[in-house]
């Protein structure tokens, strides 16, 4: 189906094994392969697919499985995601690849047409599963307008396909979880009669209550699709189902639930500027809208969050920027970035401090020296721009004859908001020079003057 259609969703084949021999306290089970791992064949839609950014369901079932000590194959043809920005298959950014990503599931499959490319007795016959685990049919239900007794009898037909490959071949079915599209709990309650009706001793069938709690909105991040909530309550559920199987433990309870949006946001990099800031960022991968909190650490100012940045349709946002202005010089400043997909928003990424500054200010000039007295000199300089102090340096000298780059310099000996200064001192000549100072730093060395004290 479409991105922006209801959720497309996903046949999962689950097959795992324990890693050592099984005993009455063992928690993971075995198959009769004996120390094989347990196959899993996943076969469905856009929600078993998943798309870029996602963690998918599938990850966290392989994720509960292998805790549960299982040694779990994952099979199937395809190992990709659908890219949700750039509209097309074949994108590899999973937010955690560390885990085995094969499977038979491809955005917009429907079980009318799944013998097209997914004959189920075709996918049993070549990957040999253990367990089948499917969840398909509202594509059918929405884009095929077929009733729920069709889908149901398309389930049944699914179930004697992959039996004919496999006679021993288990399926689970799920349940659909976008309960509010029209049709889903009639067909949801067909589902379950389903099982009960299909279930054998040699083949087992039992369904996974994955629209349990399964809410819009709050575990979606459109119409349709799971977010990184949706997808917990999703494999808990199979976890469930594949407990009563016999093939792993029951899900914890109440699962933990993460943040709903995409993975962590890249760390902001920042140009500081007279008064501005220009942020930048790497965009997640799957991400729809990132924004920006900007507040005034300096000042113990609270988290101003600016208005999200949100990528074109179609185009793939690699990056994003802002520019902020009205800052103050000076002041030590933190941003942080987070990302949605759709409604759904992810966790802060960690601070990135900065300061803006204004420019150096430039070469202060003297522009005259006096000694009114034995003991005295007065010095007045030239104000320039962007200063907001300015501090004297002070040579003494035998005679103004010597040359300037001998000259030993106590710094600063005053350091005034103009430059303009009266300095005691009993030697017979000086050497004097001004700098300006901001809250960038200090700016380049003035020229020397050299006066005899009377």
């Amino acid at each position: 189906m479409s991105k922006l259609g209801p959720w497309a969703c996903a046949v999962v084949v689950v097959m795992a094994i324990l890693a050592v021999a099984p005993t009455a306290s063992s928690s993971a089970a075995t198959t009769a392969r004996g120390d094989v791992p347990l196959r899993v064949l996943v076969v469905g839609d856009s929600v078993t697919q998943g798309s870029a950014g996602d963690w998918t369901w599938r990850y966290r079932l392989w994720r509960h499985l292998v805790a549960d000590g299982a040694a779990v194959d994952l099979v199937g043809p395809r190992s990709d995601l659908y890219d949700n920005i750039a509209d097309r298959q074949g994108s590899r950014a999973y937010a955690d690849p560390a885990f085995d990503r094969d499977h038979a599931a491809r955005w917009g499959l429907t079980l009318g047409f799944l013998g097209e490319d997914f004959a189920v007795d075709d996918l049993v016959e070549t990957y040999r599963p253990d367990v089948v685990v499917e969840m398909l049919g509202v594509n059918d239900l929405t884009f095929l307008g077929h009733s729920p007794q069709r889908v149901a009898d398309d389930l049944r037909a699914f179930v004697a396909s992959a039996r004919s490959a496999d006679p021993g071949v288990d399926v689970v079915l799920g349940r659909l979880t976008q309960t509010w599209y029209p049709g889903v709990p009639e067909l949801n309650e067909r589902i379950t009669a389903l099982a009960g009706d299909l279930d054998t001793e040699t083949s087992r069938v039992v369904v996974a209550t994955t629209d349990a709690g399964f809410e819009r909105g709050t575990h979606t991040w459109d119409p349709a699709h799971p977010n990184a909530q949706g997808e917990v309550l999703v494999a808990a559920a199979f976890a469930d189902a594949l407990a009563g199987l016999g093939y792993t433990s029951p899900a914890p309870r109440p699962p933990t639930l993460p943040w709903p949006g995409p993975g962590l946001a890249a760390t902001a990099r920042v140009i500081t500027g007279d008064a501005t800031a220009h942020l930048a960022w790497s965009r997640v991968p799957g991400a729809t809208n990132d924004e920006v909190a900007v507040r005034d650490v300096t000042a113990g100012g609270p988290w101003e969050v600016l208005s999200p940045v949100e990528s074109a349709a179609g185009e793939v946002a690699e990056a994003t920027a802002r520019d902020l202005g009205g800052l103050v010089n000076g002041h030590l400043y933190a941003a942080r970035v987070r990302s949605a997909k759709g409604w759904s928003w992810g966790d802060w990424s960690s601070e990135t401090r900065f300061r803006p500054l204004p420019p150096l200010p430039g070469v202060v000039r003297v522009a005259r020296v006096a000694s009114p007295r034995r003991d005295l000199v007065r010095v007045v300089g030239v104000p320039v721009p962007g200063a907001s102090t300015y501090r004297l340096h002070l040579a003494t000298v035998r005679g103004c004859g010597a040359p300037s780059s001998t000259a030993r310099y106590r710094a600063p000996v005053v350091d005034r908001r103009r430059p303009a200064a009266a300095v005691r001192t009993r030697a017979a000549a000086v050497r004097v020079r001004w700098v300006a100072v901001n809250v960038a730093g200090r700016g380049p060395l003035g020229p020397s003057r050299c006066i005899r004290v009377r």
